[in-house]
Formats: structure tokens, C-alpha cells, sequence
């Protein structure tokens, strides 16, 4: 049963790090709008370069 106190201080250790350096990163509700709008007007783009040159 000791054997297992080294291995749980390891994970607890792992865990700790984990949440104090790396949080999760969330979406910015502004940046989120501006990016819908600007792949909208790629994929108009990229259709209307699809469409001229496969009617080729």
C-alpha cells in the first residue's frame, strides 16, 4: 500500500500544474463574430474562383 503514496504525489503533482499553468482557453464573443463574418466572405471568395475557372 506505500508503494502507491510516491505514484498519487506524482499525479497529484501533475494535476496541480495542470490547473495553475494551462488554463483552457475560451472563445472571445467579439473575435467570434468578426471570424463567422470573415469565413463567410472566404467561402464567397473561393465560389466565385471555383466557379470561373471550371467553366473553363
Amino acid at each position: 500500500m506505500l508503494i502507491f503514496i510516491p505514484f498519487l504525489i506524482v499525479i497529484a503533482l501533475i494535476v496541480a500544474i495542470d490547473q495553475l499553468y494551462f488554463s483552457d482557453a475560451t472563445p472571445k464573443e467579439s473575435a467570434s463574430k468578426k471570424e463567422l463574418q470573415q469565413k463567410s466572405s472566404d467561402a464567397n471568395a473561393t465560389q466565385k474562383y471555383l466557379d470561373r475557372y471550371i467553366k473553363k
